[in-house]
């Protein structure tokens, strides 16, 4: 177990890049590990495997994400296919950015499936109504909505990962995360 990074997590919609922000805003170090995704999937290492397996997700040799989330959030196998090349060369990289400092850090993960037995997890939660109605807010179409709410774990297997904070009411995850973070 890396006691030097701690994942915020929980199904989509639920408030976990609002989490990291304010993480990082009262001082703490933090990764995005969409962002370290994007990245391994736009290196130009990555092209030859996306060609095979996604051609239809790339425009001028970059990622479409929008494509691709609709090919894997309609498709298991293709869902299974993508995480198993990607989940490996994140948790890489996640783990040279822990090695290489002591500093505590959050690590924003949106499927910890493979890596909640590594590290200390604060899942936000909020029921999927309130999730569905953020994921409209920012765009998102319902069909997305639905079919990646489909591919997530359930309520039940959230709930077991590490310590809760429900997060129906935004202006309430701060004090909630100070909470918690002083507790871990």
């Amino acid at each position: 177990m890396y006691k030097n990074g701690i994942i915020l997590t929980g199904p989509i919609g639920s408030g976990k890049s609002e989490a990291l922000s304010i993480v990082a805003k009262l001082g703490y170090k933090t990764v995005d590990l969409d962002i370290i995704s994007n990245n391994i999937l736009n290196d130009e290492n990555s092209i030859d495997f996306l060609k095979t397996n996604f051609l239809d997700c790339l425009e001028n040799n970059k990622v479409n994400k929008a494509k691709l989330a609709n090919i894997v959030f309609q498709d298991k196998e293709k869902l299974k296919l993508l995480e198993t090349y990607l989940h490996p060369k994140v948790q890489s990289q996640l783990i040279d950015i822990l090695s290489n400092s002591d500093q505590l850090t959050f690590i924003e993960v949106s499927a910890p499936k493979n890596i909640i037995d590594m590290f200390k997890t604060i899942v936000l939660w909020s029921p999927e109504k309130v999730r569905v109605e953020r994921l409209i807010n920012r765009g998102m179409k319902i069909e997305d909505i639905k079919n990646r709410i489909s591919n997530q774990p359930n309520d039940e297997w959230w709930y077991s990962i590490g310590t809760l904070i429900n997060n129906d009411v935004k202006e309430d995850l701060e004090g909630q995360l100070k909470q918690v973070i002083e507790s871990l």
